[in-house]
Parts: structure tokens; C-alpha cells; sequence
């Protein structure tokens, strides 16, 4: 080799070793300007309480302001179509629930490839989907519905929230776990549905128990059954769905995304912060307060999380999924 190609190649390891360096540097120093976290729902909700919860912790611990961005429609996609024309710096979050991973790709073809390309940053946790009934209903358990669902001809309406979100999901789900004839009315958000439940214009309603445990709470509703795998601890005289219907279970859940292309410095340095605020009780005790429950799943772990959840819910999805 010549002493120029010598040269050559020790100036380019110089810069390679110079630009690693630099990413580090600004890594370490992330961030330095105010960052947005984007979140699919309006403000009030329980996804956007616990979006800003976490922004709040994030904005102490890093001394720049995080803001959440509502961008509320067509199921997550508006929010994800924002992520997916952000720039890659980390500056722009995702705080996306479930329904824009297993749901959003099968409906909106046009953002599957997007979706598909986030750079999964941290799991913030689970909020079990819920059945309810208004509290003066003569059904007061999962079997008084399947037997109401029975003798109904033309099918028991049953109230569930954006079509592809995962309210819609967990009815379509209980439908074909349980063979009730159930038929849904589908909502642009709980507030309408639970008016009607509440009106008496439709006798059941599924949806996040963070969006009835209020409503429940004001005996307005009865809740007969939790979507978890086990009885909740702050109700455990709720049965789950599944001690009625074998193996249901239903669950959202919240990720933290990054735009594709976002440096994995910068990537990792948000995760270990916000698995720092995350461990903080009080935080944490905020999120029970809406249902939200915290969950360490180790961010290697995401991609498969992710791609397993998809694969739960395709069949569901397929049966009611436009290409657009």
C-alpha cells in the first residue's frame, strides 16, 4: 500500500472517529431546545394525561420544556403521519397507543410503510379495556350479557369507540371469543357513546377502563368485566371478561416512538430518561389514578412486542379493514 492510500485511510478513520465522537457529544448534551411529544388524542384523555405526566418529568429532568401536541383523528393516523414528516433528530415524539401499530397499517395503507419504520423508544404502559352497562340495567355480568345478546333478533347494539381503535377492537375480539350477537355502533370518541349508554339508547359499551371508572365511580355505569389477565387491584370485586369467556384478554397499551432514521444515541438517551421518570412512585401512582398502569418492557424487547401484537389482533383487523 502507498504511503498516499496510507494517508487517505488514516484521515478517513480521523473522521469517522471525529463524527462518532460529535454524536456522543450531542447525545450527552440532548436535548437543547424545547422538545414536542405528539399525541393522537384530545386534550383531557386519558392517552394525553399520561403524554403529559411523562412530558412534565422529562421537562425537569432535562431542563427544556416538553410539550404535548394534540393532533386527535382518523384513528391515529393524523398523529402518525406528523411523526412520519418530522425530522429525525428526536426533537418530535410519538406518545401512540396500540391501535396505530396493529390496526392503523391494515386501514391506512399509505402510512403502513411509516408506521412499520418508527424507531420503537420506550414501552410506557397498559390501560385494560372495560364492559359496562348503565347502573339501574338488569345485566349485571358477563353471562346476563351473553344470555341479553341471545334473545336479542336483530343483535344486541353494543357501543364502541373510533372504528380501528382498540375499543372497536376489543368488541369485535368478544364477539368472536363469545359467539354473542353483538352489533356494534361505533362513536368519534367515548363522550357520545357513553351519552347514548347513558340515555338508553344502547345497552352496553366497551372501552378503556381509564375512560368509565369515573363514570363508575359517580354510579352512573356498572362495570362487568376487566379486559386483564388477572383481577385489578384497585377493584378486585370486577371479574375479568375472561373467567366468562376463556382466553379473552384485552389491553391497550403506550409506546414512545421516534421518527425513522433518528440517531440511536439520541434514542437511547431518551429511553434511559424516561425509564428514570417512569420509576418515579409518584408518577407512577398519577398513571394508576387513570388506569394506567407501568411497564418495564426492555426496549431490545419492543420490536417483537410490537410485531406479536400485531399478529394477535390481524384477524380481528382483517374483517373490518378498507385499503385506502
Amino acid at each position: 500500500m502507498s504511503r498516499i492510500q496510507n494517508l487517505l485511510m488514516i484521515a478517513a478513520t480521523a473522521f469517522g472517529l471525529s463524527a462518532l465522537a460529535a454524536t456522543a457529544v450531542a447525545a450527552a448534551d440532548f436535548p437543547t431546545r424545547p422538545v414536542k411529544v405528539i399525541v393522537q388524542t384530545g386534550p383531557g384523555s386519558s392517552i394525553d394525561v399520561s403524554a403529559r405526566l411523562l412530558a412534565e418529568g422529562l421537562s425537569k429532568r432535562w431542563g427544556e420544556q416538553v410539550l404535548v401536541i394534540n393532533q386527535p383523528g382518523s384513528g391515529g393516523f393524523v398523529a402518525a403521519r406528523a411523526l412520519a414528516s418530522a425530522p429525525a433528530d428526536g426533537y418530535t415524539l410519538f406518545f401512540a397507543a396500540s391501535s396505530v401499530f396493529v390496526a392503523l397499517p391494515e386501514i391506512r395503507k399509505d402510512i403502513a410503510s411509516s408506521v412499520a419504520s418508527f424507531i420503537p423508544i420506550s414501552f410506557i404502559g397498559e390501560q385494560p379495556m372495560a364492559v359496562a352497562v348503565p347502573a339501574g340495567s338488569n345485566i349485571k355480568s358477563m353471562a346476563d350479557l351473553a344470555e341479553a345478546a341471545k334473545k336479542a333478533s336483530q343483535g344486541l347494539s353494543c357501543a364502541v369507540s373510533t372504528r380501528g381503535g382498540l375499543s372497536h377492537l376489543s368488541g369485535e375480539s368478544l364477539r368472536a371469543a363469545s359467539g354473542m350477537n353483538l352489533v356494534f355502533i361505533n362513536y368519534p370518541g367515548t363522550a357520545q357513546a357513553l351519552n347514548d349508554v347513558l340515555g338508553g339508547r344502547v345497552p352496553v359499551l366497551v372501552d378503556s377502563l381509564s375512560a368509565l371508572i369515573g363514570p363508575a365511580a359517580g354510579g352512573q355505569i356498572r362495570i362487568i368485566g376487566v379486559g386483564s389477565s388477572d383481577r385489578l387491584s384497585i377493584m378486585k370485586n370486577v371479574p375479568t371478561v375472561g373467567e366468562t369467556v376463556k382466553g379473552f384478554e384485552a389491553t391497550a397499551w403506550f409506546a414512545l416512538v421516534a421518527p425513522e432514521g433518528t440517531q440511536k444515541a439520541v434514542v437511547d438517551k431518551i429511553a434511559t430518561d424516561v425509564k428514570m421518570v417512569l420509576a418515579d412512585q409518584t408518577i407512577a401512582d398519577k398513571m394508576r389514578k387513570t388506569s394506567t398502569f407501568i411497564k418495564d418492557v426492555p426496549a431490545d424487547n419492543l420490536p417483537g412486542f410490537i410485531a406479536a401484537q400485531r399478529a394477535k389482533w390481524s384477524l380481528i383487523v382483517q374483517k373490518f379493514a378498507v385499503s385506502k
